[in-house]
């Protein structure tokens, strides 16, 4: 991933909207004319055609952490993404990195650009996450653990709930936070406000200086959690966690240079400019133009419906009362 902030070589105009090779304006398509004067044809209005070589360019564009890559690559017709981490074992002592790869998200050829990124965007939380959880550690008697990584069997714990199915004890939340480990520091407490009979506001300190999710180093977190319930303590402490390192992302993912899901981005001017592109006003379709844009919008949704899935949504209709949905037109001779 890159900083770069031009637009990619393989571009034409259409006026003075500019598309990439993989995108490609519908018969009739409308150039709108945002307020700044800028001309797009907006992304409802464009089909797609994504090969590998256009995927692994936008993710060029695309800025992050240093220990996070996400790169894109190509299995039979597939064409997916993956993230790459560089990271320390959280299991070792030794200080060595290893190299390791995140599940494959599945990307389709038709796949909307601005999906495609917002992808790579979710495939980046979900690593950070996977870490994340493998730092939190609690002592126990006879060692330590990482109760909220994604590596238990869950099929055996299903078949043995008595053995994991919490209690209820009232114990001292004060005493159990010092079980608690994050990337092998200790967790403080920083404060304890009693708000209601059940509920505490928290204010905990993470002790760590060397973390390579470099967020996390003497970082002070503050949430909400039962007055004296552990369990519910330690789950809310994971949330609270995973919700620092969502924020991250959200302030950090950037393509383009532009932090689309930082708290900076006002959601107002968000809205203003998506009526800017989709008002009747702002797109005034010809009847052909409309007849095209109906028909891309069948094959999008159609083309959504999963292949050999007829009985389970039958099934999952009748449960809800539902012979037919509103749009059943769609999947004509599919289900």
């Amino acid at each position: 991933m890159s900083d770069k902030n031009s637009q990619f070589n393989l571009s034409l105009n259409l006026g003075e909207a500019v598309l990439n090779s993989y995108e490609k304006p519908i018969a009739y398509a409308p150039s709108v004319q945002l307020p700044n004067n800028n001309q797009v044809v907006p992304q409802h209005f464009l089909r797609y055609d994504h090969t590998l070589d256009s995927v692994k360019k936008i993710l060029e564009n695309i800025d992050f952490s240093t220990h996070f890559r996400v790169l894109a690559a190509q299995k039979n017709n597939e064409i997916y993404i993956q993230v790459a981490v560089l990271s320390p074992d959280n299991y070792q002592t030794s200080n060595a990195k290893k190299l390791l790869f995140g599940r494959r998200w599945l990307v389709e050829k038709e796949l909307p650009t601005s999906e495609l990124i917002q992808t790579a965007f979710l495939a980046l939380k979900i690593a950070r996450e996977h870490e994340v959880r493998e730092l939190f550690q609690f002592c126990h008697s006879k060692g330590s653990s990482t109760p909220f990584n994604n590596h238990h069997d869950l099929p055996l714990m299903a078949q043995n709930p008595e053995l994991i199915t919490a209690d209820t004890p009232q114990d001292n939340i004060t005493d159990f936070i010092t079980k608690t480990r994050f990337n092998g520091e200790k967790i403080k407490l920083q404060q304890r406000q009693v708000l209601t009979n059940e509920q505490c506001l928290y204010t905990i300190l993470l002790t760590c200086d060397d973390c390579q999710l470099e967020d996390f180093n003497n970082k002070s977190l503050s949430f909400l959690s039962a007055v004296s319930c552990t369990n519910q303590f330690m789950h809310d402490l994971i949330a609270a966690l995973i919700n620092e390192s969502n924020d991250f992302v959200n302030e950090n993912f950037k393509y383009l240079g532009l932090a689309r899901f930082s708290k900076n981005i006002s959601a107002e001017k968000i809205g203003e400019l998506s009526i800017a592109m989709r008002s009747t006003e702002a797109v005034d379709l010809c009847v052909l133009g409309k007849q095209h844009a109906n028909q891309l919008n069948f094959e999008i949704d159609s083309g959504r419906a999963p292949d050999g899935c007829g009985q389970v949504i039958g099934h999952f209709l009748a449960a809800h009362g539902i012979e037919q949905p509103e749009n059943a037109h769609l999947y004509t001779n599919r289900f």
